[in-house]
């Protein structure tokens, strides 16, 4: 007696393409829970925006010289809450340098800090409070000789207490600060 077919191909045809549907739906899955591990992951980490500007502080009965601060700011932009232990600084090139960055404590968000969702928190350095202005104080220290690729490279950071690092490249308004008292720095050397 012979093979049963159906559409004239016979059982044995038809069993080997069985086999593969078998391979497709592994791949398939194997492939779904790729995925699926991918989201898990991305969501599980710890997502914020960090920005850090020149800013001028007026107020009511205020009068110049204003406060002048570099300012600080994160802001939690993922669904998990995170816990920012401390700001700082980091140069890539020419040498690679970090920095703990200290500020004004009685205007700035205590650290560490927990920030749920949408929350955000700011810290001041004052940038005239000491005998030494700090862009001066901070070129001298961190910027010169080679400010131009020191500047390039000038990020400010902001640690999370499980080992994320949120940051972000100073506004226009801070670096042109930066880069003149560099050049007042090294123009005083000379």
């Amino acid at each position: 007696m012979s093979d049963p077919t159906f559409l004239g191909i016979d059982k044995s045809t038809w069993d080997l393409f069985n086999g593969f549907a078998d391979w497709f739906s592994a791949a398939g899955s194997f492939a779904a829970a790729a995925v699926a591990l991918y989201i898990a992951n991305r969501a599980a980490k710890p997502t914020a925006k960090l920005s850090v500007g020149h800013r001028i502080s007026i107020g009511p009965g205020s009068v110049k010289p204003y406060p002048e601060y570099a300012v600080f700011r994160v802001v939690n932009t993922g669904d998990r809450p995170i816990r920012i232990v401390q700001i700082g600084w980091s140069i890539r090139w020419p040498r690679r340098r970090v920095v703990v960055q200290m500020f004004q404590e009685n205007l700035s968000s205590p650290l560490p800090i927990d920030l749920a969702h949408a929350q955000e928190a700011s810290w001041f350095v004052p940038l005239n409070a000491r005998d030494e202005p700090w862009p001066e104080y901070f070129a001298k220290g961190m910027l010169v000789p080679h400010y131009r690729l020191s500047l390039w490279s000038l990020r400010a950071q902001a640690f999370s207490s499980v080992g994320f690092e949120f940051t972000a490249k100073p506004e226009e308004g801070l670096l042109s600060r930066l880069r003149e008292a560099c050049k007042r720095v090294c123009a005083n050397a000379s």
